[in-house]
This record gives C-alpha cells, sequence and structure tokens, in this order.
C-alpha cells in the first residue's frame, strides 16, 4: 500500500488540499448536516492518509478538538448568529474566529512536531509551539485570502467592512495564543508526543 501510495503522493496531497481549500470556500453556505458531514469526512480523508502513507496516528482527541472547531463555524451558520454580538460587544464572527484557531491549534502543534520528530529533530516544547503560531497564523492569513476569492469570483459576501479581514486576523491571533496556551498543557502531558520540555 505505501509503495502506491508513495507514487501517488503529489496528486494525492494536491487533492486533499484543493478539496480542503473548496470545503472552506463553500462551508458557510451548506446546509448543517452536509457540512458536518464533509467536514467529518475530510478530516477522515487526511487521517487515514497520513496513517497510512507516513505511519503517523493523530491523536484522537485533537481530531475531536479541530472538529469542534468546525461545528463552532457550522453552528453558527444554521442558527444565523453571524452579524450577532454573543458576548456584549463582541460578535459570533470574531467568537468564532478566537474558538476554531484555539480549538485546532493543539493539533497544528502535534503535527508539526512529529513530522519535525520523522526527520531527526527533535524541538523543545515552547520552540515547536513557536514555530506552530507563524505557520498556524500563515494558514490563518490564507482562510482571509479564501473569503476574498468567495467574493470576488463566486459572488459571495463575507467581506463586511475594509477593517473586516484585520479584525480576523486579530481575532485569529488570540485564538491561536490559547490555542498555544492549551496545546501546552495537553502536550506536556501526552504519552504519544518526544519533546524535551523547557
Amino acid at each position: 500500500m505505501r509503495p502506491l501510495l508513495k507514487r501517488l503522493e503529489l496528486p494525492v496531497n494536491a487533492a486533499l488540499i484543493f478539496a480542503g481549500a473548496a470545503f472552506l470556500l463553500k462551508m458557510c453556505y451548506l446546509p448543517l448536516a452536509t457540512c458536518t458531514l464533509l467536514g467529518g469526512a475530510w478530516l477522515a480523508a487526511v487521517y487515514w492518509y497520513l496513517r497510512a502513507r507516513y505511519g503517523i496516528a493523530m491523536p484522537p482527541v485533537l481530531l475531536l478538538l479541530v472538529f469542534a472547531a468546525l461545528q463552532v463555524d457550522a453552528l453558527g451558520n444554521f442558527f444565523s448568529m453571524y452579524g450577532r454580538a454573543v458576548f456584549r460587544s463582541v460578535m459570533y464572527d470574531e467568537f468564532a474566529h478566537l474558538a476554531v484557531q484555539a480549538l485546532t491549534m493543539p493539533l497544528i502543534v502535534w503535527l508539526l512536531s512529529e513530522s519535525l520528530r520523522r526527520f531527526g529533530h527533535t524541538l523543545p516544547l515552547g520552540l515547536s509551539i513557536f514555530f506552530a503560531v507563524a505557520v498556524f497564523f500563515s494558514l490563518s492569513a490564507f482562510y482571509e485570502v479564501i473569503e476574498l476569492w468567495d467574493e470576488l469570483y463566486f459572488g459571495g459576501q463575507r467581506i463586511w467592512s475594509k477593517h473586516d479581514a484585520p479584525n480576523d486576523l486579530q481575532w485569529d491571533f488570540a485564538g491561536i495564543i490559547i490555542g498555544a496556551l492549551l496545546a501546552y498543557v495537553i502536550l506536556r502531558r501526552g504519552r504519544h508526543v518526544h519533546y524535551a520540555i523547557i
């Protein structure tokens, strides 16, 4: 199985990235059940591919956090929460950006550390988190590009003001910092992770 996956590595990686970007592009317009099923299917595909191709088995608790992050967005769309305040002056969009990043960050830290370990590099957990913060903030910025593409090329309405993207990134960054602290708490006690704790 692995030799076949090795030959198909580039097309499979491209398909997973394309499918993930397409899902992020359209997820806010999908019904709750469809969004949940497609999000779960994409996460399962990534999980099984990494396991089959590289022998990397992501911890289920970290995958559940990412699935919960997808549900934050899906439920916000289902209940028409976007554009409404949920905590005094905090809009649901801002809460979603914060929560999604916080819930997803532990898996990003784990994947970065596990990938480095596979190449023979072991970094202290604090340094792994620092690099993961930089990588994940870049991915958050790419999501803002996806929102722009939706507006420019697909007729979507996801950018509400000239400050929408920087405001989203501000909340993303706050969520990433919270997620980094969560990752530290979860992963420093993890049995499956090989770290030199700072």
